[in-house]
């Protein structure tokens, strides 16, 4: 069994056929008759009348169930999987090593597969179990079952540029405790959320043998991923649905993903850093998509929004490596997506945060209840163009480009090796910039709004920068000067929140009153922030960046 490499999609096919998908339907019917496999679905036919090159496999289709062990995700952790699938009255355990090659493209060597004995799963494994796999599962503990996914399963094979890829399509994925959800069902997710959709999985994987270059596999499968992007709902997912229940969540949105620390990995040079870098945003991103789309959790949009400025902080830090491809189709498309996700969070401060505030401060909190009315319902138009967008063909190809890039990149920092550009020249003269741009900045308290919404970006920069290149810096830098500027950021934060609440509050229909006491509230408000910022801007340390740190 030779190992493969994998890029993962979720998808999303409508039920009705249309002509074409129902000629393909009655093709494919025709052959799986000849093999004796079950009658295509909807979904499946679907996919083949928009992609015709794909070519059944005999006796593919059929109803899968999947049971992951992994208490506790120790052995996900280390690079493991043990899984017993069951389908056509046999049981199967497998157990495979899984890596990450780059983000999106998952790296899959079958360790051994063997029918489930009457000694059950412990028998199989520990009779053929490599070392390395025995040391992880005593370090597991105990081999309980963390996941069980129901599918149906359709394989076939689609030739590219001389690559043998597989396409594996898992339709109505879903725990057997519960049934795929209703297209029109509500649930706790709210009245604001959309309906989660039928989970399909589309895992496109090929051969990757011992010694080959994986680098003409790779772009065969972006190829077909990007194939799949342009024809389907499809979303590249960073792991498949058995990890993701194995989490906790079928959907990958049980929580919202915050930031981790950047592991640099040793890299040496810049082109290396920016890869690692990379991993740890994607993480991020990928991880918040679903329940930004999905959840009513403002938490999500949050998180998401977070990840992009620091992806957009990261390629000012690293500007030299900005080539075409990601100043004409990726660069416009985070901008674009970044001003859907600002709008979403900004109206959701203003909703929780801001406007109470204000409403709190008034001898007659009551008066301000339609305002509020009418700021919850505007934001939930800009959450609703917000999932919109991440429901579209737009995001989809803007996504799988940022990761095919990534990719790209890491190709270059590896055949670069150490000849490229010295990581720590390239974090020390970044980190000074970004630290004197900020200390040159005016009294807070003597300009005006919009540079001290300058300074704010400035501090931000500064502390993405610090954490980015953490492992480079001092411990006083990434723990004391790192501090400070997080709180900086927060307090000009707050006064920003307050100018941004005002701008609502004079496009919407308020009271001559309301808008007075809202105009002294705020300014009393970016008074006070420029002030305490004032304050901290003047306490900030220096950030060092020191030579074998």
């Amino acid at each position: 069994m030779d190992r493969v490499l994998e890029i993962v999609l979720d998808v999303v096919i409508p039920a009705a056929p249309d002509r074409k998908s129902a000629k393909a339907a009655a093709t494919m019917a025709t052959a799986s008759r000849a093999h004796a496999s079950p009658k295509p679905s909807q979904q499946a036919a679907s996919l083949c009348a928009v992609l015709p090159p794909l070519v059944a496999q005999p006796e593919a289709r059929q109803r899968v169930t999947t049971v992951v062990f992994d208490r506790g995700g120790v052995l996900g952790r280390l690079g493991w999987r043990v899984a017993v699938e069951s389908h056509g009255g046999t049981q199967h355990v497998v157990v495979s090593s899984r890596r990450v090659h780059t983000p999106g493209v998952t790296v899959i060597a079958p360790i051994f597969e063997a029918a489930l004995d009457a000694n059950g799963i412990a028998h199989a494994l520990f009779d053929a179990a490599p070392e390395p796999f025995r040391e992880a599962l005593g370090s597991a503990d105990d081999l309980a079952a963390s996941a069980t996914l129901v599918a149906t399963r359709s394989r076939w094979q689609w030739p590219r540029d001389g690559i043998d890829v597989l396409l594996t399509f898992d339709e109505d994925l879903h725990e057997p405790s519960a049934a795929p959800q209703e297209p029109a069902a509500q649930d706790a997710r709210g009245a604001d959320a959309a309906p989660p959709p039928d989970l399909h999985e589309l895992r496109v994987s090929a051969p990757w043998p011992e010694g080959e270059d994986e680098r003409p596999i790779v772009d065969a499968l972006f190829a077909c991923a990007g194939d799949l992007v342009g024809a389907l709902p499809a979303f590249v997912r960073l792991t498949d649905a058995l990890d993701r229940a194995s989490a906790g969540s079928v959907t990958g949105d049980a929580e919202a993903i915050k930031a981790e620390a950047v592991d640099l990995g040793g890299a040496a040079t810049a082109e290396a850093a920016l890869v690692a870098i990379g991993r740890n945003i994607s993480a991020q991103w990928f991880g918040n998509d679903t329940g930004a789309r999905d959840s009513k959790n403002g938490e999500f949009i949050h998180q998401m929004r977070v990840s992009q400025r620091r992806l957009r902080t990261a390629m000012r830090i690293f500007s030299r490596w900005c080539d075409e491809t990601w100043e004409t189709r990726i660069e416009p498309e985070l901008k674009w997506l970044g001003g859907l996700l600002g709008d979403a969070r900004d109206r959701d401060v203003f909703v929780e945060s801001t406007l109470p505030a204000l409403a709190a401060a008034d001898v007659e909190p009551g008066r301000w209840d339609a305002i509020r009315d009418a700021a919850n319902a505007q934001r939930l138009a800009a959450r609703a163009r917000l999932r919109e967008a991440l429901a579209s063909q737009r995001y989809a190809r803007a996504a799988l480009a940022w990761l095919q890039w990534l990719d790209l990149l890491a190709r270059r920092a590896h055949d670069a090796g150490s000849a490229g550009f010295s990581l720590h020249r390239h974090a020390k003269r970044r980190v000074r910039r970004y630290y004197e741009r900020l200390a040159s900045t005016q009294k807070l308290t003597a300009i005006d709004e919009a540079s001290r919404h300058r300074a704010r970006i400035n501090a931000k920069y500064l502390r993405y920068t610090i954490e980015f290149f953490a492992t480079l810096t001092s411990r006083r830098t990434r723990v004391e000067v790192a501090r400070a500027l997080a709180r900086l950021q927060s307090v000009l934060g707050d006064g920003n929140d307050a100018a941004v609440a005002l701008r609502y509050l004079e496009r919407m229909d308020a009271e001559p009153y309301q808008l007075g006491f809202a105009r002294g509230w705020c300014e009393a408000v970016k008074r006070y922030t420029a002030k305490e910022g004032e304050r901290l801007l003047r306490e900030l340390g220096e950030p060092k960046v020191p030579r074998g740190a």
